[in-house]
């Protein structure tokens, strides 16, 4: 045997009592095995049926697949180590992988040749079991310490955790305070608030929002609010408020919208979005209120206004004319006591200066009508949800009540270029001509239909209000937008002609027609895009 052999065998405490004649028997029965980088000697679950010296290099003991990056070290062997010497005693397999880490050299001893060597000398089995019961002493040792060590860190790791548990369950409780005083303020907020959560979809929904919308918690959780705002506002509205979100900003607007029992309310919205630190989104809050009321209020202020304005006008209007009529009245007295006299020389003369005074007359209001056209202010707007939002304010006037009023809107119609305020004025004055019109209908049987429709080709819109009054006659159907003209008692005819005046100044054409199933038709077209308009625009009319 080499003197390198016989150094690492005394190195092992299982043979280093051995007498080297002795240890001379292990030569025939021990192998060198030479491993290259990487190399598994064997591996767990293997047969273990051999003991191991390092002669040179580096073992690792590893637990795990060895063909998967899975492994755990348990222990790194160089050399004159040993491992495995319990394969010598007993028929079990490997509990471990041994894996080289770059080249190395092992000294190979199988059991069967250990068990041969023990058999004819009994005094190496006295030692095996003495060594090996050595170990297992210092094993119980190690055990033991290791187990003070571990119940130490665990006592130490149990005081921190109830340190940790009684911070968590105050945190609990702060946060359940919390939670219960938030909850009061938002029951208690004259403002609706509604949380949906990162998909989407509603988990709180305060009293003010039941108040407003109609609905209970029960009824809307789980929705979206999608749920609260159709059918009235068009898909755009949402893909807006959820751009802005998306974005980080906040939204806000004036909605309209329709209640749970189809009441169709203005109600102030602002949106905002909560994102965590990867920029997911966690929840979306939305509040506000109904201001139907203020809407109505403040149309009645301006309607006041305005009617005020028309006071101060109409004065100054008639103190005017009152100057051209005393001129006509002077010269009437003086024609009428001429004639009494029986001096008519003068009379054609004077009756020129009265055609003149009626002339000047007529000028007067021509030029009355002209300034009264305000600066036209045209911009980009939905038609659809624009005629929606008047004809909501518009119904709850008195003239209006026991009218049911029917929408026929073309959803493909895109926004228009005009003016609101002077497509407001026309639709009015129809709408008032449609009222008068079924005035003297049988209760339910007042009819209102308001209708769009996109024309392409042109491309540009019409808007048609439709009765179920008494209709025109042939004869009135041809003269509805002229000066002057009128069929109600009382009545002036600047409704229909400020109708032509608005729709000319848009480049459009407004015309009407006889109802199929009785009453009338009033149409009015006007291009989606504003340019300038001809020098004359062609007034179709029947």
């Amino acid at each position: 045997m080499s003197d390198t052999v016989k150094i690492l065998l005394k190195q092992v405490p299982l043979f280093d009592y051995i007498p080297e004649e002795i240890l001379s028997h292990f030569e025939a029965a021990i192998k060198e095995k030479n491993l290259s980088r990487g190399e598994i000697l064997f591996s767990e679950g293997d047969p273990g049926d051999a003991f191991y010296i390092i002669k040179s290099g580096t073992i690792e003991i590893l637990k795990g697949d060895p063909t998967s990056n899975k492994l755990i070290k348990l222990a790194t062997r160089n050399k004159g180590d040993f491992f495995g010497e319990m394969s010598l005693l007993e028929d079990s397999p490997r509990f471990a992988t041994a894996k080289s880490v770059g080249e190395s050299v092992v000294l190979e001893l199988s059991r069967y040749a250990f068990i041969e060597l023990v058999r004819k000398n009994p005094p190496v089995a006295l030692k095996v079991m003495g060594v090996l019961s050595s170990r297992l002493r210092q094993a119980d040792l190690q055990m033991i310490s290791d187990l003070e060590k571990k119940n130490e860190q665990l006592e130490k790791a149990n005081i921190k955790l109830k340190e940790a548990t009684n911070k968590l369950e105050k945190s609990n409780q702060d946060l359940m305070v919390a939670n219960k005083f938030l909850g009061k303020i938002i029951s208690a907020s004259q403002f609706f608030m509604i949380v949906t959560d990162s998909q989407g979809k509603i988990f709180i929904f305060n009293d003010a929002a039941k108040k407003v919308f109609g609905y209970n918690f029960r009824e809307i959780a789980g929705t979206g609010l999608e749920s609260l705002l159709k059918p009235v506002n068009k898909k755009d509205i949402l893909e807006d408020i959820e751009k802005r979100l998306h974005e980080h900003k906040v939204w806000s607007g004036n909605v309209f919208v329709e209640t749970k029992d189809k009441r169709k309310i203005f109600i102030e919205l602002v949106g905002a979005r909560v994102f965590n630190e990867k920029e997911e989104a966690l929840a979306s809050l939305y509040m506000g209120r109904d201001i139907t009321e203020e809407k109505n209020v403040e149309r009645q202020m301006i309607f006041l206004e305005r009617m005020a304005t028309r006071g101060e006008m109409a004065a100054e209007i008639a103190h005017e004319l009152n100057n051209y009529l005393s001129i006509i009245l002077g010269n009437l007295e003086l024609i009428q006591m001429e004639i009494q006299a029986g001096k008519t020389e003068s009379t054609s003369k004077k009756i020129k200066s009265m055609k003149e005074g009626l002339d000047r007359i007529t000028q007067f209001t021509e030029r009355l009508m002209m300034y009264s056209r305000p600066a036209s202010k045209k911009e980009l707007f939905d038609l659809n949800s624009f005629l929606e939002n008047e004809l909501f304010f518009v119904k709850a006037q008195n003239r209006f009540d026991g009218v049911k009023f029917i929408f026929d809107f073309d959803r493909n119609l895109p926004p228009i270029t005009a003016d609101k305020s002077q497509i407001q004025q026309a639709l009015f004055n129809l709408l008032n001509n449609a009222a008068d019109a079924i005035a003297k209908n049988a209760p339910g049987q007042k009819l209102i239909t308001i209708k769009t429709k996109y024309l392409p080709e042109q491309p540009s819109a019409r808007i048609s209000v439709i009765d179920n009054g008494e209709g025109l006659s042939d004869e009135n159907l041809g003269r509805v937008f002229r000066q002057h003209f009128t069929n109600k008692k009382g009545g002036h005819g600047f409704g229909l002609l400020a109708v032509k005046r608005i729709i000319k100044s848009h480049c459009g054409k407004v015309w009407a027609e006889h109802n199929p199933t009785g009453g009338a038709i009033f149409h009015f077209e006007i291009p989606l895009k504003q340019k300038p308009c001809p020098q004359t625009t062609t007034t179709k009319v029947g």
